[in-house]
């Protein structure tokens, strides 16, 4: 095989990789330009601190806006929130019940008829501020309809809502909310307050039962009352406002009042918490929207602040965070209240933000460049048809290698391949295709990275003795592979960028596929190339007769400790894949993946520096030693591992493409330096193990 690859196909493939890189090259345009992050939290939780601190809410407020606290979130009120601030009085009928059998003095409530008292009923009276009343009764309205509320006292004014006043304990949502602690609608001096304190407010109003228009442009309604600007809109519960039917409806209400949609992280780090209505909502909204990312509550009271700030450290530069959720320590620690703790905590975080390049502001969103206004970031789908075809070329390119087609049955088999893949991206957005081709990338260019190697490796047959001379074509070797295998990399970029990927409404699909298939792509493309099976040319028949005849073979002591050494392997590099479950990472690791962040620009990722990359530098080992060549087969599926990886590490749109980049850059550092380990240890043993072969065989 003198000509392995047709230049007509390398030509499609150098013309769409120069497509491709202008393509990343806009992204990353894209992302600088989305450089703004919002150090947000609840304003109810900075109220329990100064509760329990016996501080001044004021006071608490304006300390942790020095810190760096640019944001506060603000949920729907409540009858108790408001009875406990004194703004409206509330008791149940089972309260005036049991007063009035004890002849106590009900206050206000007296002058409630007594056909008009009811057990299951709250009854709501104005307290130091009558207009909070008029605010409650429309909330009461909207919420439960006028078949459950009545105003059944003119003067005094004393309205009655019909339902369950039982309270539940703090943090128990097994349960309905009765009517004390359900939400009603956004407090209008609860956002004039903490607008006034220079805060920016995102409001988190819960979905209606039956939702309608109406009642959605009440909360704008609210919002326009308190004379505030609320920027943006965070879900709150397990809907957004609008689900299901609605949500079209707010999603023009959100555009004409230039509100973004804060999209809070999954706990696992992958998409979105589970919450009905956010895609849609966010198309709706024109994916006019930034990510959040907040530490579970439950996992918080576990860790420590210092476990905590290394979460922050990293989250808004490798998964495109824009509004960092900050929840409050509540327990004092090392002898500091619970002030002192949370404010450094605060300052921390914001160091480490501004550290990395970012400013403190609005939550920053995807934009298009160039606009006017804001627009989403969606190539013209005709940019991604030289990709599609370039990717194209690269499978064709692998199947040429594997079964010998000639130059006439390449292109025709490109040219079919690529027409097809035109056609559906241009009659439709083609996701799914999309995401095939993205696939396609990072399974087959790691492959073609290694054929151009092992064509390095064919053209320098001469056995070499040095380690060093090893050592250096090791080290240009593995730069070459890289730099190959990044071109996939760049096709799977490309052909992926757009809002909805970056947002990651859109995600990856074959995440395991990925890690497996350049694995077993290479496998079969040596077995054959190198004709391990001794078949190549001579029939199925025969090749049966060799599977058959390997799957007869005896099994050694040496034959099982290989075996389940590789299937350890297996299990760990499959199994230490993806978000949830699979194999724990050991704490030493852990302090590693600590020290390395500290050190470099990005982590880079252990399959490559400590499987793929070690891997292949023992492979240019055993070629330039003459090692037998199924070491040399097994060593180079090792090698693939890490050019797999390397190019999996830009499925993850959500990071920026030139962090990917420079992960790639510094797994080939460490792993040049595992490399050279691997090299001199067994380089050195190398004598050692001859010896004691030849002992063998002459006993």
């Amino acid at each position: 095989m003198k000509n392995r690859y047709n230049p007509v196909l390398l030509a499609v493939i150098a013309i769409g990789l120069a497509w491709a890189l202008w393509l990343n090259w806009t992204r990353h345009q894209v992302e600088q330009a989305n450089n703004t992050v919002e150090m947000a939290m609840e304003y109810e939780g900075l109220r329990k601190v100064a509760a329990l601190e016996g501080l001044p809410e004021d006071e608490v407020l304006l300390q942790f806006k020095n810190a760096g606290i640019n944001s506060l979130m603000i949920f729907d009120t409540t009858l108790n929130r408001l009875t406990k601030k004194g703004e409206i009085q509330t008791a149940t009928g089972g309260e005036l019940r049991q007063a009035a059998s004890l002849g106590a003095d009900k206050g206000v409530f007296a002058h409630i008829a007594p056909q008009a008292l009811q057990e299951s009923a709250a009854y709501v009276a104005a307290g130091n501020n009558p207009a909070v009343l008029a605010d409650v009764e429309e909330d009461l309205l909207l919420r439960y309809g006028k078949e459950r509320v009545a105003v059944v006292s003119d003067r005094p004014r004393i309205i009655r809502v019909l339902g369950s006043t039982k309270l539940l304990p703090e943090g128990k949502y097994d349960e309905p909310l009765g009517l004390l602690q359900a939400p009603l609608g956004l407090p209008v001096r609860d956002m004039q307050k903490v607008s006034a304190l220079g805060f920016n407010v995102i409001v988190r109003p819960q979905n209606y039962v039956g939702v309608n228009e109406a009642q959605i442009d009440s909360i704008f309604a609210r919002i326009k009352k308190a004379g505030v600007k609320v920027h943006a809109y965070m879900p709150c519960g397990t809907e957004t406002v609008g689900y299901p039917d609605k949500l079209e409806y707010l999603g023009q209400k959100m555009q004409e009042n230039k509100m973004k949609l804060v999209m809070l992280e999954h706990y696992t780090q992958l998409r979105f918490a589970q919450i009905d209505g956010l895609v849609p909502l966010s198309e709706f909204n024109k994916y006019y929207a930034a990510r959040s990312y907040v530490i579970d509550a439950l996992e918080q009271k576990k860790i420590g602040v210092g476990a905590a700030l290394r979460r922050w450290a990293l989250t808004d530069e490798e998964r495109n965070i824009r509004v960092n959720y900050i929840r409050p320590f509540l327990m004092p620690v090392e002898g500091k209240d619970i002030m002192q703790i949370n404010l450094q905590y605060v300052r921390d975080i914001k160091e480490s933000v501004e550290a990395r390049g970012f400013a403190i502001g609005e939550a920053g969103v995807f934009a298009a460049a160039g606009q006017d206004g804001y627009e989403p970031y969606f190539p013209a789908k005709s940019n991604f048809i030289p990709i599609a075809a370039a990717i194209a070329a690269g499978v064709t390119l692998y199947l040429a290698l594997l079964f010998g087609l000639s130059g006439t049955k390449q292109l025709a088999l490109w040219g079919a391949l690529s027409l097809a893949c035109a056609g559906v991206l241009l009659l439709g957005r083609g996701l799914l295709l999309r995401q095939l081709l993205a696939l396609a990338a990072a399974s087959v260019f790691p492959v073609l990275s290694m054929s151009v190697i092992f064509s390095v490796w064919e053209a320098n047959k001469n056995k070499v003795s040095s380690l060093l001379a090893i050592i250096w074509k090791a080290i240009w070797q593995l730069a070459l592979a890289v730099v190959l295998s990044l071109v996939g990399a760049a096709f799977l970029s490309a052909i992926l960028t757009d809002s909805r990927f970056l947002l990651e409404i859109d995600i990856y699909r074959g995440v395991k596929l990925t890690f497996i298939l350049p694995v077993l792509l290479t496998a079969i493309l040596f077995i054959v190339r190198y004709d391990l099976l001794q078949v190549v040319g001579k029939g199925v028949k025969l090749l049966l007769a060799r599977l058959n005849g390997l799957l007869d073979t005896g099994l050694t002591f040496k034959h099982v400790a290989v075996l389940l050494v590789l299937l350890f392997v297996a299990f760990y590099f499959v199994g230490r894949s993806g978000h949830t479950g699979g194999v724990p990472v050991p704490a030493i690791e852990l302090k590693m993946r600590a020290f390395l962040e500290q050190v470099m620009y990005a982590r880079p990722r252990e399959k490559e520096f400590m499987i793929g990359h070690p891997a292949f530098f023992l492979a240019v080992l055993a070629v330039y030693r003459c090692a037998p060549r199924w070491w040399q087969f097994i060593l180079a599926c090792g090698a693939v591992i890490g050019q797999g990886s390397l190019v999996q590490t830009f499925c993850h749109m959500r990071t920026p493409v030139m962090m990917s980049l420079m992960r790639a850059v510094d797994g080939y550092a460490v792993g040049v330096v595992f490399g050279i380990i691997g090299i001199l240890v067994i380089g050195l043993l190398w004598p050692a193990w001859d010896n004691w072969q030849r002992s063998c065989l002459k006993q």
